[in-house]
């Protein structure tokens, strides 16, 4: 991804938002800015352009400011639940966690609870969270998830 040193413009909603380049490529390749940015895509960044993406502009400035500083604020009058498809949306959702969460360190895993039930018999293993999270164990192979994620 080119980074730019131009001013980007985006109409969000009706409400207009103007940041660098550089803010937005803080995204990372595999976001929907990282696309844009992306030499295929001939995506006009200049002051003048507004380019328009209907979606709602109380959660990008929460997208944007976490972009800028690595930290999440969400205001009361924003439902987590539509943060997080707006950054779904945006291909964010991994910077929303981190910045909620912390990164992933998979050696902070603990046992929250178990539940019993018959393996298939071929070195298959099923834990079920409380929360809805599950963990699938074949062979070398772990998946972790919610039900709906998970095959």
């Amino acid at each position: 991804m080119g980074i730019q040193k131009d001013k980007v413009r985006f109409n969000v909603g009706g409400r207009i938002f103007e940041m660098t380049a550089t803010t937005l490529a803080n995204a990372g390749r595999n976001s929907m800015f990282g696309a844009m940015f992306d030499e295929s895509w001939n995506f006009v960044a200049d002051n003048s352009t507004k380019h328009f993406i209907d979606r709602n502009p109380d959660c990008f400035i929460v997208l944007l400011d976490l972009l800028r500083s690595s930290e999440l604020y969400v205001p009361e009058n924003i439902p987590e639940k539509l943060l997080y498809r707006e950054a779904l949306y945006y291909g964010l959702l991994d910077h929303v966690r981190t910045a909620k969460w912390g990164p992933f360190d998979g050696n902070r895993l603990t046992l929250s609870r178990s539940i019993k039930g018959q393996s298939p018999g071929d070195g298959t293993a099923i834990c079920g969270g409380p929360d809805g999270g599950c963990c699938v164990a074949h062979g070398s192979m772990v998946q972790l998830g919610t039900d709906s994620a998970l095959p």
